[in-house]
């Protein structure tokens, strides 16, 4: 059971790194696709959505870097 945990730990880390842009990316290709596919929104609206929360993650992650605060 370790070496299958070390093995999704460290898939996970190769992918992702921290669950918060994990989150954001994941959020905003599905927000993303369902205002294209669903709602046949502007291509440029979708790019800003799309932009916007991946920022946001990013801003949110480096936030939390420069508190210092333990990453799990």
């Amino acid at each position: 059971m370790n070496r299958i945990t070390r093995a999704v730990k460290a898939t996970y880390n190769f992918f992702a790194g921290d669950m918060i842009l994990l989150v954001a990316v994941a959020l905003a290709f599905g927000l993303g696709g369902l205002l294209a596919g669903a709602l046949h929104a502007p291509a440029l609206l979708v790019g800003v959505v799309l932009i916007g929360l991946i920022v946001g993650g990013l801003v949110t992650t480096l936030a939390r870097e420069v508190r210092g605060r333990p990453r799990n």
